[in-house]
């Protein structure tokens, strides 16, 4: 199993959009993901999936969260490979480099 990360547009953001990541957590582990992770209140998810991060994916993440928590938002799956990839190529500076004030 691939280590994926979803992260969700504007939820929890002011008093709207407000979904549990206990919620969240239980709802992605009853597609069957594993070791459903997320970061604080943020609507970000790691988790352990069969497959790849496809377009697929987003759609059915996407349309779990609206059927459970009656709120619509953006999802975007990416492996934690290609993340870090990301991570790794941002041109940071010396004093953004600590890793305790980024994602």
């Amino acid at each position: 199993m691939a280590r994926q990360v979803a992260l969700l547009r504007g939820i929890n953001v002011g008093r709207a959009k407000r979904i549990a990541m206990a919620d969240l957590r239980a709802r992605l582990a009853g597609l069957g993901f594993e070791d459903v992770r997320t970061l604080l209140n943020s609507g970000n998810v790691v988790y352990s999936a069969k497959g790849s991060a496809t377009t697929a994916r987003e759609a059915l993440i996407e349309s779990t969260i609206e059927a459970s928590f009656g709120v619509t938002s953006r999802v975007f799956v990416l492996s934690a490979a290609a993340l870090r990839t990301i991570a790794d190529e941002f041109p940071w500076s010396e004093e953004d480099r600590d890793p305790s004030r980024t994602l």
